[in-house]
């Protein structure tokens, strides 16, 4: 491997290199509804239900899938990094970086996974994003990691009945009467992101989008134009470790590649933490944007 691809071999995931965790509760300020369809409603008093999980002891409780926050979250990092001017696929069947085959002809030569990794920037006929870098494409994997949120105090779930609109006359709409089922205000859930080999302003984008959803400007689940999905932070802990070092990372986040700057973590602020990291995402945008005009490739990374 050259030295410009050892500055980027957190591209790949053939070794781990450091690991940083954001781990807190949210809590739903408006009613929440990640739906599980009406197929699953079959049997249900209402038309739209909750997706539940059944626990150990045999309770069914809501959730919120770690699917679920990964879409949201990558929906919403594609939005902010085409304002910031940066060109990226919209990770989508149809609209991704790589179909998933780009790798075989390599394999077929039984290349080492370390020449893989550096093909995957420099053989490519189309350069890849950087949303895929960082959420994964077909025959990509991702380096964030979204785990399911669980209810972690009491909830209460609530039903309501509502109207589909005629979109031409701005009335009701005739027979478009449907029931849902939502968690009411006031639930905590657990809350758990993980970050493998990413640099401080990747992370910083989803930070920043961490930011927004705290003041409502991001939502999760169904039905956000009816008021509903609105959830905050609490208690966030920012923590890693490294594992070329062997060292905890606490204090301080490093940084990762030459584009990177290290990051402070202030243990009694998480938002001063959060804001923090956004900053590093800021900070490298120009630098970001001459590496997005020809694609991710190792040649093009040291601007």
């Amino acid at each position: 491997m050259s030295v410009a691809a050892k500055a980027f071999e957190w591209f790949g995931l053939h070794k781990l290199v450091r690991r940083v965790v954001f781990e807190g509760t949210i809590t739903n300020i408006e009613p929440l509804r990640v739906g599980a369809g009406r197929a699953a409603a079959t049997f249900e008093p209402v038309d739209l239900v909750v997706v539940k999980i059944t626990t150990a002891d045999g309770k069914s409780i809501p959730y919120i899938p770690g699917s679920s926050l990964k879409g949201v979250f990558r929906s919403y990092v594609v939005k902010l990094m085409r304002s910031a001017e940066l060109a990226v696929c919209g990770g989508v069947p149809g609209d991704t970086c790589l179909k998933g085959d780009e790798f075989e002809e390599l394999e077929k030569h039984r290349a080492s996974y370390e020449s893989l990794v550096e093909n995957i920037a420099n053989a490519l006929p189309k350069p890849i994003c950087l949303a895929c870098l960082m959420f994964g494409s077909p025959g990509l994997a991702s380096h964030i990691r979204f785990y399911d949120s669980y209810p972690t105090d009491g909830y209460r779930l609530g039903y309501r009945t509502m109207v589909a609109i005629d979109r031409r006359t701005g009335t009701a709409k005739p027979r478009a009467l449907f029931s849902v089922e939502y968690v009411e205000p006031g639930a905590k859930f657990s809350f758990r992101v993980e970050f493998v080999n990413l640099p401080n302003y990747a992370i910083g984008v989803v930070a920043e989008s961490l930011l927004d959803m705290h003041m409502g400007l991001l939502k999760i689940g169904g039905l956000k134009t009816r008021g509903f999905g609105w959830v905050k932070i609490e208690n966030l802990k920012v923590y890693g470790y490294d594992y070329r070092g062997g060292a905890e990372l606490k204090d301080s986040i490093p940084a990762l590649d030459p584009l990177d700057v290290d990051v402070k973590v202030v243990e009694s602020s998480w938002l001063e933490t959060l804001k923090n990291f956004a900053n590093a995402w800021r900070g490298a945008l120009q630098k970001l944007r001459k590496v997005s005009e020809s694609g991710w490739r190792w040649s093009s990374c040291l601007v």
